[in-house]
Formats: C-alpha cells, sequence, structure tokens
C-alpha cells in the first residue's frame, strides 16, 4: 500500500460493471447529498464508455473517484470529506493526464466549478470562453493544451507499486525529488548503493525522516541498509545519516564496498519491490527512475545482496556498530 505523508490509500483504474457501487457511492454522497446535485443529471449515460479512476483507503473504502470520456473530457472528480486537501485529488487527475497522453485521446479539458478553477490552474488548464451554470452550480470550461505533464508533478503524483513509466532526470533537483517520494511510500524497506552518501540526495529531511520512519515501524528487521563507496566525504561532512546509523543501528546499517569491487558500480535507490532510481556507472549525471518495476528490481536487490554479503564496515564507520 503507498505511504502519501501521513496517510495510506491506494489508486487503480476501475471497472465500471464490478466497480460501479463503489463509484456510484462517492458520486451520491459528495455531488448529489453535499452539493444537491439533482441525481437526474448526475446520471448522465456516458459512464459505461469512460475510463474510472477509483481512490480507496488502506481498508479498501472508495475514497475518491475521476472518469475520462471519449471526448477527452474529464470530469466528476470527487474526493470525500474526510480525505480532502490529502493530494487524492491531485493523484487522481494527474493519472487521468496520463492515460489520455498514453491512449491519444483528445485534448484534455473539463468544466470546472469556478471555486476550484485555482486546482486546475496550477496543474496547467487554461480557462476558456465565459463562465456558465450546470446543476445550478458556477462553471468554467477549461482546457489543457500541453501534452505532458510538467515533470515535477509527474515525480511527485506516482505511486510505488502502482504508477507504470520510465522516467530519465538529468537535473539533480528532480532526482532528489524522485528520492524523496520513494521513501515516502516504502513501507518495508530502502536499500542504497552511493559513491559517497551524496547529501544532496540523502542528507535532507524528508528522506531521513522516512528513514527514522521506518527503523521505528520495522524495527528489528533491518529495513534500512546502505553500501558505500567512499565513506572519507560523509565522515568528514557531519553527514546526519550516519548520526542515524548510529542511533537506530539496529535498523539502519551503512557498510563499505569492497575496493575491487567498487570502480564500476551503479548507483541506486530502491524502495520495496517496486521502484528504483538508478545512475548507471557510466553515466552518472543521468537517472532512470520508475515506481513500478518489480523484476528490474529484483534483479538489482540480487546484486545488492551478493555486495552487501562481501561489504564490511569502514573503520571510521566502525564506532556505529559497537
Amino acid at each position: 500500500m503507498p505511504t502519501t505523508a501521513d496517510h495510506h490509500y491506494s489508486l487503480r483504474r476501475a471497472n465500471w460493471e464490478s466497480d460501479q457501487a463503489a463509484l456510484r457511492a462517492v458520486r451520491l454522497s459528495v455531488f448529489v447529498r453535499e452539493q444537491q446535485v439533482p441525481e437526474a443529471l448526475e446520471w448522465d449515460g456516458r459512464d459505461g464508455s469512460a475510463v474510472h479512476l477509483i481512490a480507496e483507503s488502506e481498508d479498501g473504502a472508495a475514497i475518491g473517484t475521476a472518469r475520462l470520456l471519449p471526448s477527452g473530457q474529464i470530469g466528476r472528480m470527487a474526493v470525500v470529506p474526510d480525505w480532502r486537501k490529502r493530494g487524492v485529488g491531485t493523484h487522481l487527475l494527474a493519472e487521468l493526464l496520463r492515460i489520455a497522453g498514453d491512449e491519444a485521446f483528445p485534448t484534455p479539458f473539463l468544466n470546472a466549478q469556478t471555486k476550484v478553477t485555482r486546482f486546475y490552474a496550477a496543474l496547467g488548464f487554461e480557462s476558456v470562453g465565459d463562465g456558465f451554470e450546470e446543476a445550478g452550480i458556477p462553471h468554467q470550461r477549461m482546457e489543457r493544451k500541453h501534452g505532458q505533464l510538467p515533470l515535477a508533478l509527474d515525480v511527485e503524483t506516482r505511486l510505488l507499486g502502482q504508477t507504470n513509466g520510465l522516467l530519465r532526470i538529468d537535473q539533480p533537483s528532480m532526482l532528489q525529488l524522485a528520492v524523496s517520494a520513494m521513501a515516502t511510500q516504502a513501507s518495508r524497506e530502502l536499500r542504497v548503493l552511493t559513491p559517497d552518501l551524496e547529501p544532496v540526495l540523502y542528507d535532507q529531511a524528508p528522506f531521513l525522516d522516512n528513514v527514522t520512519r521506518l527503523a521505528i515501524d520495522r524495527r528489528g528487521r533491518l529495513p534500512v541498509r546502505i553500501l558505500l563507496i567512499d565513506a572519507e566525504p560523509a565522515l568528514h561532512g557531519g553527514h546526519r545519516l550516519i548520526e542515524l546509523s548510529r542511533k537506530l543501528s539496529s535498523a539502519v546499517q551503512i557498510q563499505a564496498v569492497p575496493a575491487e569491487l567498487a570502480e564500476q558500480c551503479d548507483q541506486y535507490l530502491l524502495a520495496d519491490d517496486s521502484g528504483y532510481c538508478l545512475r548507471r556507472y557510466a553515466a552518472p549525471d543521468a537517472a532512470l527512475v520508475d515506481f513500478n518495476a518489480t523484476a528490474s528490481v529484483h534483479r538489482m536487490q540480487r546484486g545488492f545482496e551478493q555486495l552487501w554479503a562481501q561489504a564490511e564496515v569502514h573503520t571510521g564507520l566502525r564506532r556505529l556498530h559497537l
């Protein structure tokens, strides 16, 4: 189950026939009961031809819906009150935009309630024409003219173990964002192979906070393991991950890759069994990022375990393991 900040939910493509009851329940609650939309208008006969998404809490309850029509129209975006302002709506919209792009839908557009046009504008939608009323509620047509999601939004809205697609990243700030997003969503373990505990990636508050979370939640299972090629920069730079390893030594361990194996090591973060951020040793300035690549992650896990079995604690780190 993906973790996003302080809550757990999943997102999936729904089937109208089998998921109709859950989808209808959310829409009845939000549109018909809360917003007083006439029920006859809510069921417009177009659900059978639409792509539907459903967001579900950890216990399987439906908490959000959205749909995409063959015309490119996005609508029926609904999130139950207890789950608003927690990223669910952004995830739903971003995933529909991915589907629209991947499956060659017409230009995405929507009829937004005027009170939420800022939300859609922040995601790249532009107002078109004059406002109008629909079901007695002021609306504004908005279109998204740009094909791809902005990279930052794409990274931030990917769900570990669910969102498909390989990203190629050559901006350090975007790689930092991807590392943070994966660490935030990891529920079992993080494995890192790094040249020098790169502070721009691994000495940042979001990553360190989630290392601490995993160490507490998974105590006794050694959920965070780090293979380090060159310990000296981290030792002399006051890296906070080293301090965490000292305090949480039963859950966070750092070992040094043997010198004879270090020269051609790739650099990566592995999150659970699903996600990776990878830089090849031959091209360390470009990263490959995938949030849902089980086969590739398993292959890298095997390589990590082989190195871990041969690794030792660096002399400068030895006091952490006393």
